[in-house]
Formats: structure tokens, sequence, C-alpha cells
């Protein structure tokens, strides 16, 4: 099984996107975020029976540079890490498996106030790589495992997400964020069907979050 780790080039990605926005405007900002993380599962199916794979809800915190690129558009570089227990589930039974993620993206901001606004509404959407984790402890056996298997494995999946939110000047340089956002992926490989059993659909992420930044 491969092991569980965030890999080398996700971290190069990200640091090099913060340099590259840092240089590209003199104006940015920086700060952090937390929130919380719920799933729509997906469906599985083997013959009459069917079921549903995803993850149970847990919480996400990251941290972000965004640049402004004039009064009414923007831009953001994101890292989150969210941390979300597998689930398979049919009929009145349950599997769980430990499990999180790693995502880095970038986004593009629309606002419906300047920059001078202390109040700037906000949509936003784009895309990025998000990096997959089975992180429990495989067993010899797994219920519902004649539908699928909750695996100790990795994959990097390309993701797309949209999302609002508002920006609010506190003090200073400093703001406080309300958002909400939707991260779209495939299915990963960590939910392996059973032989005969097909998982069909797409993963939605839910992120509502608060979050505190810092202008320059």
């Amino acid at each position: 099984m491969k092991k569980n780790f965030l890999p080398p080039w996700l971290l190069l990605i990200f640091f090099f996107g913060l340099a590259l926005a840092a240089r590209a405007q003199t104006s940015f900002e920086i700060g952090a975020l937390a929130g919380g993380a719920a799933y729509r599962n997906a469906g599985v199916t083997s013959g009459s029976t069917s079921g549903s794979v995803g993850f149970k809800p847990g919480f996400s915190v990251g941290g972000f540079l965004g640049q402004s690129m004039s009064d009414h558009l923007g831009g953001e570089l994101r890292y989150l890490y969210s941390q979300n227990d597998l689930k398979l589930s049919s009929g009145g039974s349950e599997a769980t498996f430990s499990g999180r993620s790693h995502l880095i993206h970038y986004d593009l901001m629309v606002y419906a106030a300047g920059r001078q606004s202390h109040v700037r509404p906000y949509v936003a959407g784009g895309g990025g790589l998000k990096f997959y984790q089975g992180a429990g402890t495989e067993q010899a056996f797994q219920t519902l495992s004649k539908l699928a298997l909750l695996t100790k494995t990795n994959e990097a999946l390309p993701t797309v997400d949209f999302g609002g939110g508002v920006k609010i000047q506190a003090a200073g340089r400093m703001m406080f964020h309300l958002e909400f956002r939707d991260y779209i992926t495939k299915v990963p490989k960590i939910f392996a069907a059973a032989p005969g059993a097909k998982i069909s659909g797409i993963f939605h992420q839910w992120m509502p979050a608060v979050g505190i930044s810092w202008a320059f």
C-alpha cells in the first residue's frame, strides 16, 4: 500500500504560487480560515443491492494569499486541509475508515464593491488539485465488502470550485471573512468497488467557513 503523506510537489506548487502572487501585485492580503466540511454521497450498486459511499462531516483549516487586480476583480491562492472519515452505507449497516485530504487551488474573485468599501460581497470560482488519503487500518473483513472496500491509498484529482461570501473590514488592515464554497471532484480510488459492483456520481464538498486576513 502507498504511504500517507503530503507530496512535496503539492507544497512546491503552493509556495511557488505564493511567490508569483506577491510579485504580481504590491497590494495583497494574507490570511487563514477554518470551517466545516460536509460531503454529498455517491451511489454504489451490486445487482439488486444498493448503498452509498462518501465522507462523514468533519472540519477544514487552511491559509490563502489574495491579490487585487482592480476594484472589482481579484484572485486568491489557497491551501486547505480537511479531516473527514470515509463511510460506506447500505440499509442499516455502515463501514468507516479514517481519511483526510489536501487541496491547493486558485480562484478568481468578483467583488460587488470597491477596495475602499468596508463590506465587500463577492463570488468566486476556480480549480486546482485535491489529494485524497485513506488513513485508517485495513482489516481482513470489512462490513459491506460485497459493495466496496475503503482502502489505505492516495489519489490526486483535479477539482473545480465555486461559491461566495463577504469581506468585512474590522480595524486598520484587518478583515473578517464569511463564505461558502462547493468543491467538486470525481470519486477517488480510495473507494474500491467490489467485483461486479459500480460506483457512480461525483463528490461535492460543502464548506461554510470563517476567516481573518491582513491587507498589505
